[in-house]
């Protein structure tokens, strides 16, 4: 049996294995819904997925910036990495939704799950830091969380930067650049 710093080294790295095999696949929310629903890999459950919809929308809702989760299409994101993991990853994350398959109160057995987040020992308790790891990692690389949320411009050229003052714009007394002057 692993112990809770293997269990989080390893699913860790089970997880970036499987977001690096599925990369090309993700779509952002710049897709029609439709159509990005349609390119996702299917492996979970209608269950399982209805769950999982149900969660992330719990842990990232919708308010007056964004659309959330269910706008970010963070359930079908997912689901694309799940589908090119590991069997080992694909297991801890159907173990994981089962208990809130057709659960009435699901965010009573989230909260209870959450509430050892920086220190899980039980098997809820780690699958709540995976699905939430998961979750803002979708959310937060999609149109929605970028652009929306937090307000990313781009590579724009800013003339000001609003609620910046000027002076803390300019560089401290005795600033050196770290780049050499040529010779």
């Amino acid at each position: 049996m692993l112990s809770r710093r293997d269990f989080a080294t390893v699913a860790a790295a089970l997880w970036a294995e499987a977001v690096a095999s599925a990369q090309h696949q993700h779509q952002h929310t710049e897709l029609a819904p439709q159509v990005a629903a349609a390119a996702a890999p299917v492996f979970f459950t209608a269950a399982e997925r209805a769950a999982l919809d149900r969660l992330t929308a719990l842990i990232v809702p919708a308010d007056e910036r964004s659309g959330g989760a269910a706008a970010a299409n963070v359930t079908q994101y997912i689901e694309t990495v799940v589908f090119h993991a590991q069997k080992p990853l694909q297991t801890a994350w159907r173990n994981g939704l089962r208990p809130y398959l057709g659960a009435a109160d699901p965010l009573a057995l989230l909260t209870e799950a959450a509430r050892n987040e920086f220190r899980p020992r039980t098997v809820a308790e780690r699958f709540f830091v995976l699905l939430k790891d998961a979750c803002v990692e979708g959310f937060y690389t999609s149109r929605e969380g970028i652009v929306k949320e937090l307000g990313y411009k781009g590579y724009t050229f800013l003339r000001e930067f609003p609620g910046a003052e000027p002076a803390e714009l300019r560089p401290p007394a005795g600033y050196q650049p770290l780049l050499r002057q040529r010779s």
